[in-house]
Formats: C-alpha cells, structure tokens, sequence
C-alpha cells in the first residue's frame, strides 16, 4: 500500500473524539478503516472524510443521519465528475483523430 495508515487511536486523539464513535462511523459505513500488518487505521482520504464528518455535525448541528445523506450525495457528485472528465477527454480524442482524418 501506497499511502501511509494512520492508527485509530492516533486518529481519535487528533480530532479530539473517543475511538468508539470512529467504529461507529465504519459500522455505520460512513468510513472504512484499513488493516495493514498489525496496524488498523484509515488512509489519508478517510481522515478527511472523518474531519467533514465531525464538521457537519460540529459546526452545522447535523445529525448522522443527514450526514450519511450528504456523503452519499458527496460521492455520487464526485463519480459524476469523473464520469464527465472522462467523457470530455473521448470527445477530445475522437474530435483530434476527425480533424487529423480530414484532407487539407
């Protein structure tokens, strides 16, 4: 694996919560953690998604619920976004190799 894990507990203490609400969230399948050797934890991009997380219910009042809703509306949004990207770069291609094809 390519990017470093950090541990449960090291994660809880940094955003000052207890490590129970993090197994929470992965039993809620808000986040998933990741084994490597002897070490469970979560990569970079699941701290991140724990940070907005706490920041919605912290900073926004919203309950889990509303949060599993904006997650899920999140990710859905980003898989468009790709989606799109690739789409937009096969346009390209196609419309490259057209032009390329034509007589001058």
């Amino acid at each position: 694996m390519n990017e470093r894990i950090i541990d449960r507990e090291s994660v809880a203490r940094h955003l000052s919560i207890s490590t129970e609400i993090l197994v929470r969230y992965e039993r809620l399948g808000l986040v998933r953690s990741v084994r490597e050797g002897e070490v469970e934890g979560y990569e970079p991009a699941e701290i991140r998604r724990i940070w907005s997380i706490l920041s919605y219910q912290r900073d926004l009042g919203v309950n889990l619920a509303g949060v599993e809703v904006i997650l899920r509306l999140r990710d859905r949004m980003s898989h468009l976004h790709r989606h799109l990207t690739h789409l937009a770069e096969d346009l390209s291609s196609l419309a490259e190799t057209r032009d390329a094809d034509e007589p001058s």
